[in-house]
């Protein structure tokens, strides 16, 4: 099958598709087929979908051959040809960017008559396209009526209402050694994207390269830059492969919450529901009868889609009073699509493809087939949504058992002629292990072709010349003149070692260092950087065999012109150190492709957590069997037994069991999971008994996946240590070069001026110019930029996965690191941070001993309350229900939230309720002090004292108070319950506080607490600057304000992840707790992932973040001193000194130490251990706290 894809930058609707469909109608016959194979040499099939024209013929078409002609006719209709790709099943035959003249590029002369051209053919273009297009008419008439109302002119333009699709394209790069290489690549991705695209509204790179794991990601405006992007890499002297490309939608949506009035019962629920998820905009509803709310999420717009949300709920009979509107980033939960590509063995005709895309067909819409079958290609893709009927089991199943019968087909229980299996995609760490595997074997047979020649060249160029006295036979041998001239033996036979070495195991440094040169000309940069920004270690290695070979041709030539001695021929050359530079090079470059394999284990290891395997049951346990997890659904159940992981994450049905989540968490305590608990992929179920699960989501969105690709992700952040090591090697090569130039002139000054004494002049011929080369040679080759590339992002892949290992993502990468190393200021929240989170009311009192003020205290108290997420909220629910009674319906249908105070909302008394239809209260309060004195409640003497009390204790107050003329008589608020709970701190806090603040780190304690409660917590704990009764939003303020009173702070704030994020984006470090579920929505730095005591995971990261840059500073400093070190002894300031030179064999041993120490350095890391183990806290039993009650 042959595929001709076109790609039309306007399209806009359907008499453009019908003009389309015409033009190609005049050159083949299109036709209704799902098999391109039974197509006559000028049959098509024709899709045409958003600016995608998609042509599939049979391999008699031949587009190669039409293509100019096909391009032809749609310019002329008046379409626009962005860009054109052939492909013959999974192969590109030819595209745009291999076969294409591009007019763009010419030289503007006086008289621009190419450019003339083309806006005179453009013009004439777009006013036949005027003639069918509906879009661009009433866009026309749109545009002639502005003009008709103003004196400016403007060119004709169209405007399109389409959302930009973009992609997210991954690519393997092999061959990349060094930040030099990396530069060399964004440079080249910089020039094709800027080219390519517009850079979108989003603050996150179009791009970005991995040097550790050899891969580059790319934001791409369509499929067809993807070519552009290889080819572009390619001609850099790498291997560029394509991994994956995936759509990438970049959409900010509305979350809409209403007053629906009117409900009265669950089918209301239903009704409004199952309208309202009819809506195409709508991407998640939910409606709640106690508080007569809705809440949903609408893809973002003008407001229309709003309007038409209240116009459907009004039309069920209800009202819709909106309350709230905001943008979110919103994922939605509705079911997601699954593209799956079967392997169909077994097809012997033409009629079997039909069978199976016949089968398929029957589906319908729920089925969208990507690529068709065929007998050359048998492979099936295709996208569907997973139901109870359509999934991956019963695919393969029936496809499996299908037979033809007749025109049609039928599935039985017998096998059919077809055996299919799942193909499984292969993930970025199976495509990177396999590409440093091919990287390491390559290496390692030119290492072993070098080996076999070294050890002949150490014979006769280091024994025979250096280790053997002149008066030795062999040596005398070995220096006879040869052939021509005055040629030595030794010389001859060297050069015949070092030309296969040259040419046939160095060519590799040779073909990248070409390629790099070439493409530094080709694209457009900038004449400076062409001559200050350019080259790599491959350069480095290049020049230096290049120069000490042909530098010894040119020798071996001069000496053939000298008449021959009888006993000493000429053997100054440089071949031995061709051999011996190829040789150590090579050693040092495996060593460090090796040792960089290693540094990413830390991630792949997370990966390899994941089982393989499940056993399938129904909902009641039984009829177990063993599958692959590509075979799993959302909704499966599956049974975990003891000693067995999760496959996926699902949530348990059947069981109670306990977990070890070390390898998530990094703590070793088990966790105790009951039924409606979520468990996680990785975990290990350690308990005697098994337990049954549902599956929540698939193998790509578990949480042991989102560790993996937050991880990755955050290697890509480059820390500020980065980008100086960056700036620092993209010079590095042209100044390497200029000081070796300057070495060689200075020798050569001095030697031919008469500075140096005539026995320095050790060589047989060429003088001081051949002498002085050897120090310019070992200048080159000792000089490595690897080693400072290396510094920092080796140490930084090793330090966020020992992160990772011990329940710690770094979201924020090297920045973040770089800065969790420098902080000097911690501010902590108090609720579920410092304490445990967990508060229970611990005191009451109710004001008089009347039953109505009690009824209505814990009624409007439990309906104030009935909907909030807040811990309080939940103590006070637990109090309700322990003692409040039997409770009427709510009351309370519309809660109003004071922020940093509390609750209030207006009584809605029943019919059929006579105790509130007596008294008729109007209106309940519920908060703090703040906010009963707001309502002019009054507060006695003996009630001050107790909450004084209660607040001393470490306990947070909650005030109820109620408007009820009729019950008090008058129009004011009555205070009726008070409560006082309290929440436990964590026991890690102390010591934690402790160890930050010997680490000469100030501790600060944010909270909207009562300051009495806060000052008692913080002195227990030992935190001296505490800041309270602070509203969510003024938290940014304070944080600001620190900043302001200490000396260049670096601050790290550390909450929940989202009522403190305002605060934690305004730090410089944000750290977040979290659960698991907030991982996806959780905008900080750091996300902590134990559970049990977080704040331990804290300590591990400041001092994990210490260590990690101590050893970043200490690779960037040895790789700089090392250079600044060798490179002058390479240079020859040591010489004067018993005539000691750094030959350049030596050097380039000493280059290959370099890169490889650093590399050490930064998996020595890997003997980091926490400070603090989980074990040296006890954890406290649980107990219910019995309230006790006070009289006032």
């Amino acid at each position: 099958m042959e595929t001709f894809s076109l790609y039309l930058a306007n399209i806009h609707c359907e008499k453009c598709e019908t003009a389309i469909s015409r033009i190609l109608s005049s050159m083949y016959s299109i036709v209704n087929s799902n098999s391109p194979e039974t197509l006559t040499n000028k049959e098509v099939i024709l899709k045409i979908s958003s600016n995608e024209v998609k042509i599939q013929g049979n391999r008699n078409v031949n587009f190669q051959h039409d293509t100019k002609r096909i391009i032809k006719h749609f310019e002329k209709a008046g379409f626009k040809v962005t860009s054109w790709e052939i492909t013959r099943g999974n192969d590109i035959v030819s595209n745009s960017h291999m076969d294409t003249e591009d007019m763009s590029d010419h030289d503007e002369g006086f008289f621009d008559l190419v450019g003339f051209y083309q806006r005179f053919t453009s013009s004439k273009s777009e006013k036949k396209h005027l003639k069918y297009c509906k879009v661009c008419q009433d866009k026309h008439a749109e545009t002639n009526k502005q003009e008709s109302s103003t004196d400016t002119s403007s060119l004709e333009t169209i405007v399109v209402d389409t959302p930009t699709k973009e992609f997210r394209a991954s690519f393997l790069v092999k061959g990349m050694t060094c930040s030099a290489c990396v530069q060399t690549v964004s440079d080249t991705l910089a020039s094709i994207l800027g080219e390519s695209s517009t850079k979108a509204a989003t603050d996150e790179p179009n791009f970005s390269v991995n040097l550790i794991q050899q891969s580059v990601v790319a934001i791409i405006p369509n499929k067809q830059v993807v070519n552009k992007i290889i080819d572009g890499i390619n001609d850099l002297g790498f291997d560029c492969s394509l991994v994956e490309v995936l759509p990438v939608q970049r959409t900010i949506n509305t979350r809409v919450t209403a007053i629906i009035s009117g409900m009265t019962c669950a089918a209301c629920v239903n009704s409004i529901e199952s309208v309202v998820n009819q809506l195409p905009f709508i991407l998640e509803s939910g409606v709640n009868l106690v508080t007569k709310t809705g809440q949903f999420v609408l893809q973002d717009d003008d407001g229309s889609n709003i309007k038409k949300l209240q116009e459907t709920v009004e039309d069920c009979g209800f009202d819709f009073s909106l309350v709230k509107q905001e943008k979110i980033n919103y994922t939605s939960s509705k079911t997601k699509p699954r593209t799956i590509n079967i392997k169909v063995d077994g097809m012997f005709c033409n009629h079997c493809p039909e069978l199976i895309m016949n089968y398929l067909s029957n589906y319908g819409d729920a089925v969208v087939i990507q690529d068709p079958i065929s007998l050359k290609n048998p492979y099936i893709k295709f996208t569907y949504i997973p139901t109870e009927n359509t999934t991956v089991r019963k695919f393969l199943g029936d496809l499996n058992h299908i037979h033809a019968k007749d025109d049609s087909y039928e599935i039985t229980d017998l096998p059919g002629p077809f055996e299919c299996e799942l193909i499984r995609p292969v993930s970025i760490d199976e495509q990177v292990k396999l590409l440093a595997k091919r990287e390491l074997l390559g290496l390692a047979i030119r290492l072993a072709a070098a080996t076999v020649f070294v050890i002949p060249t150490f014979v006769f160029g280091i024994v025979a010349m250096s280790l053997l006295p002149k008066s030795n036979r062999f040596r005398m041998w070995v220096e006879e003149p040869l052939w021509t001239g005055n040629v030595s033996r030794n010389s001859w036979i060297l050069f015949l070692l070092a030309t296969p070495i040259y040419f046939f195991v160095a060519d590799t440094f040779h073909r990248k260092a070409i390629k790099e040169i070439r493409s530094l000309w080709v694209h457009k940069n900038s004449f400076t950087a062409r001559l200050l920004r350019f080259g790599s270690m491959n350069l480095l290695m290049s020049i230096g065999t290049s120069v000490a070979y042909f530098a010894s041709i040119v020798l071996i030539g001069l000496s053939s012109q000298q008449k021959p001695k009888t006993h000493m021929g000429f053997h100054t050359t440089y071949f031995d150190s061709v051999v011996f530079l190829t040789f150590f090079l090579l050693i040092g470059k495996l060593l460090q492709s090796y040792s960089k394999r290693k540094t990413a284990d830390a991630v792949s290891q997370l990966a390899n957590l994941q089982e393989r395997q499940a056993t399938l049951v129904d909902k009641s346990g039984d009829n177990a069997q063993r599958v692959d997890i590509e075979l799993l659904e959302v909704g499966d159940y599956i049974k975990i037994g003891t000693g067995e992981s999760p496959p996926v994450d699902c949530v348990i049905v059947e069981g109670n069991a306990e977990f070890d989540e070390s390898a998530l968490t990094g703590e070793s305590t088990p966790v105790k999971h009951l039924t409606g608990h979520q468990i996680f992929s990785g975990t290990v179920n350690i308990s005697s008994t098994s337990i049954v699960a549902k599956v929540t989501s698939l193998e790509a969105d578990s949480l042991l996946s989102q560790i993996v690709t937050t991880v990755r992700d955050g290697q890509l952040r480059k820390a500020p240590m980065e980008r100086t090591a960056d700036l620092i090697t993209g010079s590095f090569v042209p100044v390497i070069i200029f000081l070796s130039i300057i070495t060689w002139i200075i020798w050569i000054s001095l030697g031919y001026s008469g500075a140096l004494p005539e026995s320095y002049l050790d060589i047989d011929i060429g003088g001081w110019t051949v002498w002085s080369l050897e120090f310019a040679i070992a200048v080159i080759v000792i000089a490595c930029p690897c080693g400072i590339g290396l510094a920092a992002p080796t140490a930084l892949f090793v330090g966020s996965g020992l992160a990772a290992k011990y329940g710690i993502l770094a979201k924020g990468g090297g920045v973040a690191f770089q800065d969790g190393a420098s902080t000097n200021v911690v501010c902590f929240d108090k609720t579920g941070t410092l304490t445990k989170g967990e508060l229970t009311i611990t005191d009451y009192s109710f004001i008089t001993k009347s039953d109505v003020d009690k009824q209505f205290a814990l009624q409007v108290t439990r309906d104030l309350e009935v909907a909030s997420n807040h811990p309080l909220a939940k103590a006070v629910r637990f109090f309700i229900d322990r003692f409040g009674g039997s409770l009427s319906g709510n009351k309370i249908p519309q809660v109003e939230t004071v922020p940093g105070k509390g609750l209030r909302g207006k009584i809605v008394s029943q019919e059929d309720d006579e105790l509130w239809k007596e008294y008729q209260p109007e209106e309940a309060i519920l908060g703090n002090e703040k906010l009963v004195e707001d309502y002019g409640v009054h507060l006695t003497q003996s009630q001050t004292e107790l909450i004084t009390e209660w607040k001393t204790g470490r306990k947070s107050v909650i005030l109820v108070g109620l408007k009820c003329e009729k019950l008090y008589k008058d129009k004011f608020f009555h205070l009726v319950l008070m409560m006082a709970a309290r929440d436990d701190i964590r026991p890690e806090a102390k010591k934690v506080i402790e160890f930050l603040q010997n680490k000469n780190i100030d501790c600060w304690m944010i909270t909207g607490d009562n300051q009495l409660t806060a000052e008692a917590i913080a002195k227990e704990i030992g935190i001296k600057n505490v800041v309270s009764e602070v509203l969510p939003d003024e938290k940014e303020l304070q944080i600001k304000r620190i900043r302001q009173i200490k000396n260049k702070p670096v601050i790290a704030m550390v909450g929940d992840g989202i009522n403190d994020a305002p605060a934690m984006a305004s730090a410089d470090v944000g750290i977040a707790l979290s659960s698991g579920a907030d991982l996806a929505i959780t905008s900080s730095d750091f996300i902590l992932l134990n559970k049990s005591f977080p704040l331990l995971s804290l300590v591990t990261l400041f001092d994990l973040s210490r260590t990690v840059f101590r050893r970043v500073k200490f690779n960037f400093g040895w790789s700089l001193v090392y250079n600044m070190i060798g490179l002058p002894i390479a240079a020859g300031v040591i010489y004067p000194y018993h005539n000691s030179r750094l030959d350049p064999v030596w050097a380039s041993a000493a280059m290959a130490l370099s890169s490889v120490s650093v590399v050490l350095s930064s998996l020595a890391l890997k003997f980091y251990r926490p400070k603090f183990k989980a074990s040296d806290f006890q954890m406290d039993e649980s107990e219910v706290i019995e309230p006790k009650q006070h009289f006032t």
